[in-house]
């Protein structure tokens, strides 16, 4: 949660490069006027959560330079703003204080290990760009030859390093290109520059999300969990893997963190196009997930009372983007109320809301096509087995776990909702739970939600 990552990391060491990188950007021209505030130490603040008076703030500014820069207000617009207004395309990782280009000109993977294949040139990820690979590994016609191979280059004459250079910046740098990455990934507007705080040389490492354990597991996506999603997660996740044998990132339609299902329906787009776009929604998106809803269940129970009560008022991209944020919030006090229940000690009534059965089956897809992400049909297969009762457990630790990240937020509970009838319809919750009617205590669970949403569409 961007709320709960910005709380770790202003309690994180910072390396002294990033420090001085931070003096750097609020001191340049390109960022006058863009909110920002020093702690007690003296240091930038430079994180704020998005959704916050501040994080308004910053908002503001960013989508005034997109209209400076005539970039439509929509999924991924901050991206390419933060991109634009960048002073020197070098950022500094907040961890270990290393300058990465935020270009996509590092090779990812299998890149570079089609570079070892072609030249037994061994890469480190994140030490060295393209261009200064090529101008390492290649020194005669033939290992052009090698290099057009590796970036699948056919039937174009490339007679020397500077022209094979330049036809790699125009055709896989320039168009973010899935066989590269960049140096660090859009964060914007939370974070100050626009992008994440720690450059990709050690985000594998600092956000539990992206561990490599966890990474090899998006065959089971985490947030699936923390999010509390409803949803054929074990279906989903296994064609989540097809996109990625394809080379492809798997684009939630309605994106989880949203309060969306996890289902086995995705729009394939680069790593980069779903990096940029994050967890905001297009008017295109809303379409879909109105069609869809006709004739299976795309947002999880607990969101669907603020989804049903807004999903009629978006008429444009800004619309969408709008009820993206209204959705995330109320996903973020969902998950405060969840934390709560668990804190009084009615967890077990929570694990009701939970959808372990879907670890007892696997599923093949045949006929994947992968441009638009559409497959024949699926083959499903039951399974039983100690893997199956490690996922349980595995699922319902994470789920928990992220409960309790909710109930160590500072002032959780103030300046939430800041809303009586909320507090007033908690309490008989509360005395509901206690009396261990936990029926009746479901139907006052959604009451709380409706109220929530109520609150919302006031605020449209």
């Amino acid at each position: 949660m961007k709320e709960l990552k910005a709380t770790a990391d202003n309690k994180r060491q910072w390396n002294e490069n990033f420090l001085k990188y931070t003096e750097f950007i609020v001191g340049h021209v390109n960022y006058k006027g863009l909110f920002f505030e020093r702690g007690a130490d003296k240091r930038v603040k430079w994180v704020v959560t998005g959704k916050s008076a501040k994080g308004i703030e910053r908002r503001s500014w960013w989508d005034k330079k997109c209209s400076e820069h005539g970039i439509q207000l929509g999924a991924g617009c901050y991206a390419k703003i933060a991109y634009i207004i960048h002073p020197t395309k070098l950022h500094t990782c907040q961890i270990c204080g290393k300058e990465l280009r935020i270009e996509y000109v590092y090779p990812n993977k299998r890149t570079i290990e089609a570079f070892k294949r072609e030249f037994n040139f061994a890469i480190h990820p994140y030490t060295k760009d393209i261009y200064q690979i090529i101008d390492e590994v290649v020194k005669t016609n033939g290992d052009i030859e090698k290099v057009k191979r590796i970036f699948k280059i056919k039937g174009t004459n490339i007679p020397s390093v500077d022209t094979l250079k330049q036809h790699v910046k125009v055709n896989f740098v320039d168009t973010y290109s899935k066989a590269l990455s960049p140096g660090v990934f859009s964060n914007s507007p939370d974070r100050l520059d626009g992008y994440h705080s720690d450059g990709n040389c050690c985000r594998g490492q600092s956000d539990k999300g992206r561990h490599k354990s966890n990474m090899q597991r998006y065959g089971q996506d985490r947030r699936v969990y923390e999010n509390w999603a409803d949803g054929d997660w074990k279906m989903a996740d296994r064609l989540m893997s097809i996109f990625r044998k394809h080379d492809l990132s798997a684009d939630h339609i309605g994106p989880i963190s949203l309060g969306f299902c996890h289902r086995p329906k995705f729009h394939p787009l680069t790593k980069a196009e779903n990096s940029a776009k994050n967890n905001r929604m297009s008017l295109a998106d809303v379409k879909v997930l109105l069609g869809d809803e006709q004739k299976e269940q795309v947002v999880s129970w607990h969101s669907k009372f603020i989804w049903d009560k807004l999903k009629s008022k978006v008429a444009s991209d800004k619309d969408a983007v709008k009820l993206s944020d209204f959705m995330r919030k109320n996903l973020h006090h969902i998950l405060i109320v969840f934390s709560m229940i668990d804190e009084k000690g009615f967890g077990n009534f929570l694990e009701e809301f939970l959808n372990p059965e879907y670890t007892f089956f696997d599923h093949r897809f045949e006929g994947f096509n992968p441009k638009d992400g559409s497959y024949k049909r699926v083959v499903s297969t039951k399974r039983t087995g100690k893997n199956q009762q490690n996922n349980i457990k595995r699922y319902y630790r994470a789920a928990f776990e992220k409960l309790q990240e909710y109930k160590e937020i500072e002032n959780r509970k103030t300046n939430i909702w800041n809303h009586e009838e909320v507090d007033k319809e908690l309490e008989k919750l509360f005395v509901l739970l206690k009396a261990k009617q936990n029926k009746e205590a479901k139907a006052q669970l959604e009451n709380v939600f409706r109220v929530l949403a109520n609150i919302a569409e006031s605020n449209w």
